[in-house]
């Protein structure tokens, strides 16, 4: 028997993010300890209330919700409401009736680290990285007590999608990425390379079915993307890869990498790049497509996925 794993996952919901936390819940021996929320995809307050509307959707208002950093460590979040719709969330979720919880999300994250085993929670990251380079700074050795971070950001050897060289998350707080990449805790960096390889195509996408609670609802927020804007013709897996890839590591073979984060005011600004040589920063390299759409399809008991 596999051990459980312990999950916080820090989260700016967005399509992508929701679709990765219902991963998450409908997925066996995973203990969710708690969502963080950051500014990213839309405003903090939605990011939050997001959050809180997934887990009551999904039944587990039992997870605490906790509010992160409404700004970067260094200007203003942009937001992508473009690709995910001004509500952050393309299928309008009821009001939750739960509320975050009141104490700060770097806190809140120290508290879990130390009262839990050194190597013993992971933590997902699906949004800029501002709230565990806050955590870096006010706790310098809380972090190093988790087993593995694992992000999705970058674009280290692939195009960006929103400047030529930059990936969003990263662009939205390069500083707090170079932060939390230069401070030596174990890190999972997947980047758009990986993330492009998992991706489904709008016809296929709304011949999907599913009758399981929680795959029914990530269906839901799938198709209504889809259904928004009928250019949209793809739809890549992102946020659902980084967790993909926390629960089942042997879907992507690795490499090992140094990692620089372009701070210049210019069109490098927030960009990824390998430094030379061997580094502490896993990267995954070749995704087994086939398998990632299996199990995927077994979280969330859908018929249609391209498996093969």
């Amino acid at each position: 028997m596999p051990e459980p794993i312990k999950m916080i996952i820090d989260t700016d919901p967005g399509v992508d993010d929701a679709i990765a936390i219902l991963m998450a819940l409908a997925a066996p021996g995973v203990e969710i300890l708690g969502l963080t929320s950051v500014g990213g995809n839309v405003p903090l307050a939605r990011t939050t209330r997001n959050s809180l509307a997934l887990l009551q959707a999904a039944g587990r208002s039992d997870i605490p919700v906790v509010k992160g950093a409404s700004r970067p460590l260094r200007g203003k979040f942009t937001y992508s409401t473009r690709f995910h719709g001004p509500g952050g969330i393309s299928s309008r979720l009821p009001e939750p009736t739960i509320r975050p919880v009141k104490r700060p999300a770097v806190q809140f994250l120290n508290e879990k680290l130390t009262s839990h085993k050194p190597g013993e929670l992971v933590l997902v990251a699906l949004g800029p990285l501002t709230n565990l380079a806050k955590l870096v700074q006010e706790y310098p050795c809380s972090l190093k007590r988790a087993k593995n971070i694992v992000v999705m950001g970058g674009a280290v050897n692939a195009p960006g999608n929103v400047t030529p060289k930059s990936e969003f998350n990263i662009y939205s707080d390069p500083v707090a990425a170079e932060v939390l990449f230069s401070s030596g805790v174990p890190l999972t960096l997947v980047d758009l390379a990986a993330c492009r390889q998992v991706s489904i195509d709008r016809d296929r996408a709304l011949g999907l079915r599913a009758e399981h609670r929680i795959g029914s609802l990530a269906l839901r927020i799938l198709q209504s993307w889809f259904r928004k804007h009928r250019d949209r013709e793809r739809f890549e897996f992102y946020d659902p890869l980084a967790m993909m890839i926390t629960l089942k590591p042997t879907i992507t073979t690795v490499t090992k990498i140094n990692l620089n984060v372009s701070l210049e005011k210019n069109s490098s600004w927030g960009q990824t790049y390998e430094s030379g040589g061997a580094g502490e920063i896993t990267l995954p390299l070749h995704v087994d497509k086939s398998r990632f759409f299996r199990l995927l399809e077994s979280l969330f008991q859908m018929e249609g996925l391209p498996v093969a």
